[in-house]
């Protein structure tokens, strides 16, 4: 961010999610002028790589068109809005991923957007979400595989071919664009959880046991003791209930295959060793720009992901962090994923049982476990929150809580105040700047206004 004097005292980031749709339906500076009048943006990061329609793309279909930009949805397919430039991916067999998109396709434009947001004083960071679309040439050679050795829908962060692929991508917006920095965003959980929700554990791809097997652990044994937990779960999730309850029969897999828990660490170490490489990619590259990670969500929900990000130790490979502190979207996403755990390993007690401990035990204070999805979570839970990373970090590098402005997700509407309180909150809670979420082609006019609100009321103009 470039420093900014307001009423004695440093301006903070007020950044911005946009892709290529809103400037390509809009024009660019009349984008530019509508955010900074709006709400006080002196960043925006740029959707240039994404594959996600959260990310991506006009308005979710099916859900209300904002009062802004072109009325009608549109198909999204999504790829690399910037140009992609052939000596970064030699590595690598996905060549051509430049989005096919109709109303963006054919134009640069990272490199469109760079020189209106200089002459406004706007920094722009390169923003990727990790996945990819499967009709690219190349992506079924980077598959993870699950449990019983079939290919799966995501990527395997041990790959190397994917591995190539986004370092080479990083590589490509440090050396080839002006930008202050990149952001780079994984929303994955480790086969662990992801069993318990319901899903078939992975990755068991040839890198990964090769990996396994080199760090010490029984490869088959960790099959063995997934293929059990996976049974388990989907038992559970069918009504029947096990002789001796399904938290008993939780542990007893857990307690005879300890190699389920060995596994998870070693994927949680392979994603991290990915963003480690990333920051070094990045800052080899140009040691002035700034890397920061997108926490996902669910670092608020879980109690295992939670552990496993430890921002002590993130803070060693980030210049910021934005941890997602969406308040509005929180209620129906925590009382989805509670009910998830209820079909399956704590399915012996009520959802609300243990709404009562998570409550203690994730330091939350919020509306009862039935309100949730109509009532979202409070601002008070953007600040606790933005304190814990703080905290967390030890106010060694910055902090930029990520604010959800209506994202079609719940039952809990957004509204200008509950924008501006969460952006207090944000700040209150020792953030160094707010990234409103998820893209500005969801947001509506008003509600955006509110992060200018509470600017105003915190003496910046």
């Amino acid at each position: 961010m470039s420093p900014q004097a307001q009423a004695g005292r440093e301006r903070p980031m007020m950044a911005i999610q946009a892709g290529a749709i809103s400037f390509a339906d809009e024009g660019i500076p009349q984008v530019l002028d509508i955010l900074q009048e709006r709400a006080g943006v002196n960043a925006l990061f740029f959707a240039a790589y994404t594959y996600t329609r959260g990310t991506g793309g006009r308005q979710v279909p099916g859900q209300p068109l904002p009062d802004h930009g072109v009325q009608e949805y549109d198909e999204f397919f999504g790829g690399n809005f910037a140009r992609t430039h052939p000596q970064f991916y030699a590595k690598t067999a996905v060549k051509d991923f430049e989005a096919p998109d109709e109303v963006t396709r054919g134009r640069d434009w990272l490199e469109a957007i760079l020189p209106a947001c200089r002459e406004r004083g706007i920094d722009v960071y390169a923003w990727a979400v990790e996945r990819f679309g499967m009709f690219l040439t190349g992506a079924q050679l980077m598959l993870q595989r699950d449990v019983y050795g079939r290919p799966m829908a995501q990527p395997c962060y041990v790959n190397p071919d994917y591995r190539h692929w986004m370092l080479g991508l990083m590589e490509d917006y440090a050396k080839s664009y002006p930008v202050a920095g990149v952001m780079w965003g994984s929303e994955r959980r480790g086969p662990l959880e992801s069993t318990v929700l319901g899903g078939v554990p992975y990755c068991f791809c040839e890198h990964c046991v090769a990996g396994g097997w080199a760090a010490g652990v029984d490869v088959e044994r960790a099959r063995a003791g997934y293929r059990a937990l996976y049974e388990l779960v989907q038992q559970s999730r069918g009504g029947q209930r096990p002789r001796d309850g399904h938290l008993v029969h939780f542990w007893r897999v857990l307690l005879r295959y300890p190699e389920v828990l060995q596994w998870e660490r070693l994927w949680f170490a392979q994603q991290q060793a990915l963003h480690q490489e990333i920051y070094g990619t990045v800052k080899t590259a140009d040691p002035k720009k700034t890397v920061g990670w997108h926490v996902w969500h669910q670092i608020s929900f879980s109690p295992i992901l939670r552990a496993e990000w430890d921002y002590a130790e993130l803070r060693h490979y980030s210049d910021w962090i934005k941890p997602v502190l969406y308040n509005n979207c929180a209620g129906s996403r925590y009382h989805e994923y509670l009910t998830g755990w209820h079909r399956s390993a704590l399915a012996d007690g009520a959802p609300d049982d243990t709404y009562r401990f998570f409550t203690q035990a994730l330091g939350l204070d919020e509306a009862p476990f039935e309100e949730l999805p109509t009532a979202g979570w409070s601002a008070g839970y953007v600040e606790r929150e933005t304190r814990r990373t703080v905290e967390g970090v030890d106010g060694a590098i910055p902090i930029y809580p990520g604010i959800d402005v209506d994202i079609p997700s719940g039952e809990c509407p957004t509204t200008p105040d509950r924008v501006r309180d969460a952006v207090v909150a944000a700040f209150r809670g020792g953030a160094r700047g707010v990234i409103l979420s998820r893209k500005y082609s969801e947001m509506r006019l008003d509600n955006l206004a509110g992060a200018g609100q509470a600017l105003r009321e915190l003496g910046y103009h």
